[in-house]
């Protein structure tokens, strides 16, 4: 049987098998052609045949049939029920994020963590909706901040970058978010658009390349649930050993409760 994990984000082949074990050799044509559960109830029948080459017009058929009966369970209330099955999403700033990024990978793996890191497991032309999919099926999000990160972020109110996008789609997708900064450090809020200004009130961890396996621990036990990476303003935040961006119209936090290893 045809492995389709790294691609089939949506789980299309499990929807194609349901209708008939018959209809999953069609997974790899509609994969290719884009499609996952969320764009299923927006096809036509000459989609299915141009885009797809699904030549059986029965096929076709039943497999419109299908959508239609399924289509109360796709669209918005698919992203509600969808299964959070990957532990942790990697998100950087690919110009000067991508060696931590893959550090952390590899730290994560080694202590038993699934790990999604976007350059591995997607195919160019598939960016977008594969990407955005994998955001919503991870438990964790991390955001790893290197010396200006966000920069591109500010006053993108038409969510043109993909830093900004991604943090969208964690917030959204009520991930739990924790920053990783590395020499960062947080822009004003009020220049950061509004769909991603929560970002700045997470708990993370500083990172220090020199102290990696206590920087780890302290990562792993935020996982874990020991410190959930929460908002700080009346919850979890306030407490030592958090690394929470300070803003002035909201909290000022001094140096000394950032996280650093013990």
């Amino acid at each position: 049987m045809a492995d389709y994990s790294s691609r089939d984000v949506s789980n299309l082949n499990a929807f194609l098998s349901n209708i008939g074990p018959e209809f999953c050799i069609y997974t790899y044509s509609m994969l290719n052609a884009g499609v996952d559960k969320e764009t299923l109830r927006c096809l036509s029948e000459d989609q299915l045949l141009n885009e797809c080459g699904i030549t059986n017009s029965i096929h076709r058929y039943r497999m419109l049939d299908s959508i239609r009966a399924h289509e109360n369970t796709l669209g918005t209330s698919f992203e509600e029920n969808i299964d959070k099955s990957l532990d942790v999403f990697v998100s950087y700033r690919r110009s000067n994020g991508s060696q931590l990024a893959s550090l952390l990978k590899v730290h994560l793996q080694l202590r038993g963590f699934s790990v999604f890191i976007d350059v591995e497991r997607l195919e160019a032309g598939k960016f977008d909706n594969n990407l955005l999919q994998s955001i919503r099926q991870a438990k964790h999000f991390l955001l790893v901040l290197t010396p200006q990160a966000l920069d591109r972020c500010i006053d993108d109110d038409e969510c043109k970058d993909w830093v900004h996008r991604e943090i969208v789609a964690a917030l959204q997708a009520s991930c739990n978010i924790i920053p990783i900064t590395d020499n960062f450090k947080w822009p004003d809020p009020e220049k950061l658009p509004d769909d991603m200004r929560a970002v700045c009130h997470f708990n993370g961890v500083m990172w220090i390349h020199d102290y990696q396996d206590a920087c780890v621990d302290k990562l792993e036990r935020f996982l874990r649930g020991d410190s959930p990476g929460s908002r700080v303003g009346g919850m979890s935040g306030s407490g030592k050993g958090d690394c929470t961006p300070g803003t002035p119209s909201i909290v000022q936090k001094p140096a000394s409760n950032a996280i650093t290893p013990t």
